[in-house]
């Protein structure tokens, strides 16, 4: 009987993994996109983004910004995100 649970487990996770495997809407593919989705995805919901503008210093300054509030990334983190928001959201 414990083949059944772990037949079901296989057969449940193809369309779960299908589902996280898709991006976020509205954030083009790009060096740096996974590091923003997986880094402030954890407080932040996609549409954070949508309506902001910067330029890069102006982003690199929100990223410290969120570093000051608790958030824990290195300096290459923060540089592949400033670089991606820049690109994307350019002002």
């Amino acid at each position: 009987m414990r083949i059944l649970p772990a037949v079901l487990l296989v057969l449940l996770c193809p369309p779960a993994l299908a589902q996280s495997s898709k991006p976020a809407p509205g954030f083009p593919d790009a060096p740096g996109k996974e590091t923003v989705v997986t880094k402030c995805f954890q407080c932040h919901g996609p549409g954070m983004w949508l309506d902001h503008r910067q330029d890069r210093r102006g982003w690199e300054s929100v990223l410290y910004r969120m570093v000051g509030r608790g958030a824990l990334w290195t300096e290459d983190e923060i540089k592949a995100m400033a670089d991606y928001l820049a690109k994307v959201y350019a002002k």
